[in-house]
């Protein structure tokens, strides 16, 4: 008795496969993700790889719905096997489609433990569908050139690096706002580019942006940097004027929050890559440089936090800290609200660390 029951053991053991398996001949892998349309009457756009005479290039299936869920389905009858988005690299939604609610369309992303939540999601300008027909300088990968797009700004301190599964996180959070990539097609070339940075209140999209300078300045404000982040300007003195280029290397912050108002410090350690001037050896003007990078930085980073409090959107974070310790603040409303209207100011003080290869 106790042989058959060891060998019915082992059979079932061979027998038992994997609760999640698909067979790939079942299914369309798809890596790119586009949605538009409204609550109630969604669109969507699902590209997936095709392979013909040994190159790659994509297909698009549409559909829609009342739901994202719906449209795959609905778009599931154009093609040959089942659209399957367990491997996405990236999620786009129509800027005008964000400005409601986004939760309502990206749901389904978080009801099947088989969906990829590390996926990049960003907010598209302008036409949906030009995006996944793009100028020939984009390749046939769209889906990798998009990914690899993304990652690139990253890495240059650009955009917020954030996936989908964050997403959800600061969706449904009351400290801080959601902020996402911003992509629009360059008129000239017809090449879809980084644009900026979206701004969210609460759980829409505001329709005010960012621009590459003032998304690396949000990303120094929290913090955020990536491997580089580079500024360039224009330093004058005593009729003087030369090109100056420098790189944070180091970023340290300190805020002081009381019941009234937040003031802001932020101590930046830069390194100078261009500054074609006689005489960066000398303290004297090493101090000059550093003065006036203080004062140039410390009025741009005023001008970003005065632009998130104009779009109601604390993409920084402040309400974190003060949600945390300071209760008498916190409780006086609506976050978005009272940040809108509380006094912040910045300070910003450089210290050049080095400033040529040899120093």
């Amino acid at each position: 008795m106790k042989r058959n029951a060891c060998i019915l053991l082992i059979c079932s053991f061979l027998l038992s496969g994997c609760w999640d398996e698909r067979q790939y001949k079942d299914i369309t892998i798809v890596s790119l993700i586009g949605v538009e349309g409204k609550p109630g009457d969604v669109k969507a756009q699902f590209a997936y790889p095709t392979f013909e005479d040994g190159s790659i290039s994509y297909s698009t299936s549409k559909g829609s719905g009342k739901t994202l869920r719906e449209a795959r389905n609905d778009a599931n009858h154009r093609t040959m096997e089942g659209l399957n988005i367990a491997s996405l690299q990236v999620l786009f939604i129509a800027e005008d489609t964000a400005k409601s609610d986004i939760y309502e369309y990206i749901d389904m992303l978080y009801r099947d433990p088989r969906n990829r939540l590390g996926a990049h999601m960003a907010i598209v300008q302008g036409d949906l569908a030009s995006y996944f027909k793009p100028s020939a300088h984009v390749g046939d990968d769209v889906a990798t050139y998009y990914s690899n797009l993304l990652e690139t700004a990253i890495r240059y301190t650009f955009i917020p690096d954030i996936d989908i599964q964050q997403v959800s996180t600061v969706l449904f959070a009351e400290d801080i706002s959601l902020s996402l990539p911003y992509i629009e097609i360059e008129k000239e070339s017809g090449i879809p580019e980084i644009a900026g940075t979206a701004l969210f209140n609460k759980k829409e999209f505001t329709g005010e942006t960012l621009d590459k300078k003032e998304s690396i300045l949000l990303n120094l404000l929290r913090k955020k940097k990536g491997s580089f982040a580079r500024f360039s300007y224009i330093w004058k003195s005593g009729g003087e004027e030369s090109p100056l280029t420098v790189q944070v290397v180091d970023n340290h912050k300190q805020w002081k929050i009381s019941n009234d108002k937040i003031e802001a410090f932020y101590k930046l350690k830069l390194s100078v890559e261009e500054f074609p001037h006689v005489g960066l050896d000398k303290k004297k003007v090493i101090k000059e440089v550093e003065d006036f990078l203080s004062k140039e930085m410390t009025k741009e980073f005023n001008g970003v936090v005065k632009k998130l409090q104009e779009a109601k959107s604390d993409a920084v974070g402040f309400g974190r800290p003060v949600r945390a310790f300071h209760p008498a603040l916190w409780g006086k409303g609506d976050w978005t609200e009272t940040f809108a209207k509380l006094p912040i100011s910045v300070k910003v003080k450089v210290e050049v660390l080095r400033t040529d290869i040899l120093n």
